[in-house]
C-alpha cells in the first residue's frame, strides 16, 4: 500500500515538473519561431539614407561653354539648377545652346554656308570632394539628348542679287525660307554623356564661380526625316571638346540638424 502511494507521489511531482518547464519554454521558442518566419525583403537591414543628410543646398547658375561642333570652336550658352546634398553630391538639371546665330561650319557642305544650331541637356550629377575649401575641384557629369538642325543661310546672296533682277530675288528669298523651313523640322536628335572637369571658388556663401573642360560624347544620332535634302550632322561633328565658366548662387550649407533643434526649442 504505501509502495503504492510513494509511485503515485512520484509520478505526480514528474507531472508537474514537466508541466512547469514546458509552460516557460514556450516563450523562448515562439519568439524563435516568429523570427524564423518572418518575410526577407531585398532591403531588410539597409538603412535610411535620408538619415544621413545633414546639409542640403539648392542653386541655379548660368555659364558660357566654348565648345567644339563640326570641327569648329563656337559659344554656347547654358543654365542649370541643382540640389545639394552634404555639401559634396550634386543632381539637377542643365542644358546648353549654340548662341552664335549665323554659325557656318565649312565641314557640313564646303559648296554653300549653312547655319547649324544645336541644343541639349539633360541630368546633371556633380561631385565636389573639398566643398569647404576656397578653391576646389569638382567633376560634373551630363547625361541626356539633344537636337542639330541645319538650314540654309542665302540672305548674303540675295541682298548682292538684288540690285540684278528683283524677281530673282524673290524667287531665291522663298527658297531660302524653305529650305530653312526644311532645316528647322528635319532636325537630327542625338543622345549625349558629357564628362567635365572644373576649378571652382567660393566667392561668397551664396556664390561661387568656375571654370574647366568638358568633353561633349555622342554615340550615334537619330534623324527626324532621312528625305530632307540639307545635310545631317554626323555623331562626330556633335561631339567634342568644350571650356567652361559660369556663375552659380544659391545656399549650399543649409544645416538640417540646427534646425531640428531650433524647432525643439520652440517647442
Amino acid at each position: 500500500m504505501k509502495t503504492n502511494q510513494l509511485a503515485t507521489i512520484t509520478a505526480a511531482a514528474l507531472l508537474m515538473t514537466s508541466l512547469a518547464f514546458g509552460q516557460g519554454q514556450p516563450k523562448t521558442d515562439s519568439l524563435k519561431t516568429r523570427d524564423s518566419q518572418r518575410m526577407n525583403t531585398l532591403f531588410s537591414g539597409v538603412k535610411n539614407p535620408i538619415k544621413k543628410v545633414k546639409y542640403l543646398g539648392l542653386s541655379v547658375g548660368t555659364g558660357v561653354q566654348y565648345g567644339a561642333l563640326a570641327g569648329q570652336l563656337t559659344p554656347l550658352v547654358g543654365a542649370q539648377g541643382m540640389l545639394h546634398l552634404n555639401k559634396k553630391w550634386g543632381i539637377g538639371l542643365a542644358g546648353y545652346h549654340t548662341a552664335e546665330r549665323n554659325f557656318a561650319p565649312t565641314s557640313l557642305n564646303a559648296a554653300r554656308a549653312l547655319n547649324l544650331n544645336v541644343g541639349y541637356g539633360g541630368l546633371q550629377l556633380e561631385y565636389t570632394p573639398r566643398p569647404d575649401a576656397a578653391v576646389h575641384v569638382s567633376f560634373p557629369l551630363l547625361i541626356g539628348g539633344g537636337m542639330a538642325r541645319v538650314d540654309s543661310v542665302g540672305s548674303g546672296s540675295n541682298r548682292r542679287d538684288r540690285n540684278d533682277n528683283d524677281k530673282d530675288n524673290d524667287n531665291n528669298d522663298r527658297n531660302g525660307r524653305n529650305n530653312q523651313r526644311d532645316g528647322f523640322r528635319n532636325g537630327t536628335g542625338f543622345f549625349v554623356v558629357q564628362p567635365g572637369i572644373n576649378l571652382e571658388a567660393n566667392l561668397f556663401r551664396f556664390a561661387k564661380i568656375y571654370g574647366g573642360i568638358s568633353y561633349r560624347i555622342v554615340p550615334t544620332t537619330a534623324p527626324a526625316n532621312a528625305t530632307t535634302t540639307l545635310p545631317v550632322p554626323s555623331a562626330s561633328q556633335l561631339g567634342g571638346i568644350g571650356f567652361n565658366a559660369g556663375l552659380r548662387v544659391g545656399l549650399f550649407d543649409y544645416r538640417l540638424e540646427r534646425a531640428k533643434r531650433t524647432r525643439k526649442a520652440r517647442r
